[in-house]
């Protein structure tokens, strides 16, 4: 085995990394071993990434905030996030063709950059699941009551929100123990449905103008620069979850195809889905008043628009359904983050043990999943309406996501080159990829430091939100730097990866884990 191949290579210049309680290899590798391999084929994989996005109840929240900024550029706004985001998801590929894990972003990251970097990755990208968890929660609360409400009751009652949060829980969490191809093939089902709802509409929408084409979008008539730039930095948001694949590496069959292929066709497959919607929308709503910018429900007054008011309650169904696939593609992604994280010592030991009949994480699951009910009942006792609540944990989660995303960019060329492999296209794409998501970053935290005329200032309570990140951030950094004095061994790279894939045949390379001191790998 050449040196490039070698995976003792990845980290020969880092030299080893402490952690904390250190887990014994054999031991780290029989929980690892308790799920199932080889199980999902390439639809479950997809299903994840997409569910993990929830196109269908992203487009219905984060649409009109797209459109209020770039007006008729928002399909280009749109299609500049998907290029983004494609920017990521082309350098965490890089990983999934070569090594498998149910670690995901912390175990890449950790190959490139060591064990500290790598904390620092899965930390903030949990961030990002929990608190993506408590929003999609949240709007089954709002699309419930929806529901209810047109059926007569009182939707927005704090006790029947409060009924449905944990309806949305407890679901949620019985379907991703009761099993990884359940859960997967009932995310691929609901967001079927849901999406086609929407693209019923859509079509509707190009019956009734007589043509699909729109000059005013085509010619991007009275957009400006700044709009299409601010829509941007919203629409990447739309996008979060797509790594959701990089945890099932695992479970998945022909992981080092299906998983970088589940990242990227996603991408490409939510991102038309989203400038077909968006562009829809701004066309349907031409010549109406009080016109998009004035809908408080553009996709059900766009359904009336088209003589389809029918439509409205099956679009709050259908929405209901794609939250719901959210909180459990989260659900899934985060809990085998947890476990591989917990397999070295960072965090409850009790999170890497698999349940006997499903061979699923269970104590994981529900681990990151409590938290995921327990916000937004507090919340909601405080009198937080679910609508405003969406948009604070929603923004908490975007720093935890794009950090992850940003380190990823950068690790990717750096473990190439220390493979020895060709980086050069890979830093270019990651490099583009990683300044885009820090303007969204700057946008999102300091626009008015200093002041300009692109981004608007924040007011409060989102002023203070950077400031929950910064908690958490450090709350994990110090746990990590505690569990590094205490630790009395060294590791190079997680034990949670399960092997490397030599780059020419895409034959193992042999075992990633960590070998006993004294012992070799083959």
């Amino acid at each position: 085995m050449s040196d490039s191949g070698d995976p003792r290579h990845d980290n020969s210049e880092t030299g080893s990394q402490p952690q904390g309680p250190a887990q014994g290899t054999a031991a780290g590798a029989g929980h690892e071993a308790g799920l199932p391999k080889g199980v999902l084929g390439m639809p479950e994989v997809l299903a994840q990434s997409i569910g993990g996005m929830g196109p269908s109840g992203a487009i219905a929240v984060l649409a009109l905030l797209v459109f209020l900024n770039a007006q008729n550029g928002s399909w280009v706004s749109f299609a500049a996030a998907m290029i983004i985001v494609l920017c990521i998801g082309y350098c965490a590929s890089q990983f999934a063709r070569r090594f498998n894990s149910a670690g995901s972003f912390y175990v890449w990251v950790t190959r490139a950059f060591g064990a500290p970097t790598g904390f620092v990755t899965g930390w903030a990208l949990q961030l990002g699941y929990l608190a993506t968890g408590m929003a999609t929660i949240f709007a089954f609360g709002v699309y419930g009551g929806d529901i209810i409400t047109r059926l007569g009751g009182s939707g927005f009652n704090p006790a029947v929100q409060d009924v449905l949060y944990i309806v949305s829980f407890a679901f949620a969490v019985w379907l991703t123990i009761s099993g990884i191809r359940l859960s997967t093939r009932a995310l691929l089902v609901l967001e079927a449905i849901s999406v086609t709802i929407i693209g019923v509409i859509c079509v509707a929408v190009f019956v009734l103008h007589g043509s699909p084409f729109d000059s005013t979008q085509i010619k991007l008539n009275g957009v400006g620069t700044g709009g299409i730039v601010v829509g941007v930095v919203l629409a990447v948001f739309a996008f979060t979850g797509f790594e959701g694949a990089g945890a099932l590496g695992l479970e998945s069959k022909n992981p080092e195809k299906n998983v970088p292929r589940a990242l990227l066709t996603s991408i490409i497959l939510v991102g038309l889905f989203y400038i077909v919607v968006i562009y829809s929308q701004v066309y349907g709503f031409q010549g109406t008043k009080p016109g998009f910018a004035g809908s408080t429900a553009p996709l059900p007054d766009l359904a009336s628009i088209v003589h389809l008011s029918f439509f409205a309650y099956i679009l709050d169904v259908g929405i209901l359904f794609s939250q719901f696939g959210a909180t459990v593609a989260f659900i899934n992604a985060a809990a085998r983050v947890g476990s591989t994280m917990a397999k070295d010592g960072i965090g409850v030991p009790a999170m890497t043990r698999v349940h006997p009949r499903f061979r699923t994480p269970y104590v994981s699951i529900f681990v990151v999943a409590i938290p995921m009910l327990i916000v937004p009942l507090i919340l909601a006792s405080a009198g937080a309406g679910p609508e405003e609540a969406i948009g604070w944990v929603g923004t908490v989660s975007a720093f935890g996501f794009i950090l992850s995303y940003i380190l990823v960019a950068i690790a990717a060329p750096v473990y190439l080159h220390r493979r020895g492999e060709r980086a050069g296209t890979v830093a270019i794409i990651g490099t583009v990829g990683a300044l885009a998501l820090a303007l969204a970053l700057y946008a999102n935290w300091i626009p008015q430091i200093p002041s300009n005329s692109i981004f608007p200032p924040l007011s409060a309570p989102y002023t203070f939100l950077p400031y929950i990140f910064l908690g958490w951030m450090a709350l994990g950094i110090a746990w990590y730097a505690l569990l590094r004095v205490r630790a009395s061994r060294t590791i190079e790279r997680p034990p949670g990866t399960q092997r490397d894939l030599d780059v020419s045949g895409g034959d193992s390379a042999g075992i990633v884990l960590s070998p006993p001191r004294g012992e070799t790998e083959c």
